[in-house]
């Protein structure tokens, strides 16, 4: 059974790439995420950047990472036979929705995939304007941006569990998260 409820942290690869052709890689870094899944059925996602990643990486996140820019996303498939979800990521945050961090308004899907651990793998591309209101960041969504736009890319994301004092995982992953804490 998919755990539907979750907050863990991931050791993220993440690849920069144009927004037109997002095969054409610009850059790469090593990031730490915080993935959270949530709703009455699971179908919400949030995908939230939370700092770079030394070199290299240690087996657990830092205790004090926080969501910086979350992506959302709603549940589109589902299978438990191949243990994946899928979501489509979204342009514009439904009202009911509050985030940790600064919205980040994107096109895309993410693959959660609940196997030997919790794995991430996501295609998105974004454009968006930056501005101030109330002293929070705001970003807000450009349907369609200029060529060459500095605030429109593409992501490829691969994400993979980490050990997180931070963590709280419900469902039938929670027998790995005291696998992974006995192990340190």
């Amino acid at each position: 059974m998919l755990a539907k409820a979750f907050v863990v942290a991931m050791a993220a690869d993440i690849a920069r790439s144009d927004y037109a052709k997002p095969t054409l890689i610009r850059s790469r870094s090593r990031e730490w995420l915080i993935a959270c899944r949530w709703g009455p059925d699971g179908e919400y996602l949030s995908i939230a950047t939370a700092g770079a990643m030394p070199e290299p990486g240690g087996p657990a996140a830092p205790d004090a990472i926080s969501p910086i820019h979350s992506l959302f996303g709603v549940l589109a498939s589902e299978s438990e036979a191949e243990a994946t979800s899928t979501f489509l990521l979204v342009r514009q945050l439904p009202v009911q929705i509050g985030l940790a961090g600064t919205f980040f308004p994107a096109d895309g899907y993410a693959l959660l995939q609940q196997r030997d651990t919790i794995r991430l793998f996501c295609e998105t591309r974004y454009s968006h304007s930056c501005g101030w209101l109330d002293g929070k960041e705001i970003r807000n969504d450009i349907p369609d941006p200029a060529p060459s736009s500095a605030e429109a890319m593409a992501w490829h994301i691969k994400a993979k569990r980490c050990s997180w004092i931070g963590e709280f995982v419900s469902g039938s992953l929670s027998h790995e998260r005291r696998a992974i804490h006995a192990a340190e």
